[in-house]
């Protein structure tokens, strides 16, 4: 398996994690697993911690 890679967008603030990525509870118990996903690193998604795109208005602004 490789590891993930793991980009942070400067401007966003957006995480991107390329490769398969365990979501684990507070016991350790897998509940999935999913490649490729976006985290909200802005605070301004609507489906946090998934990334919507929600910065996009923001940085069109500034």
């Amino acid at each position: 398996m490789d590891n993930a890679r793991i980009y942070i967008n400067p401007v966003s603030g957006s995480i991107k994690v390329i490769g398969p990525v365990d979501f684990v509870d507070s016991e350790g118990n897998i509940l999935e697993t999913k490649e490729n996903v976006k985290f909200c690193g802005c605070g301004l998604s609507k489906d946090k911690p998934n990334c919507d795109g929600s910065h996009r208005d923001k940085v069109k602004k500034d």
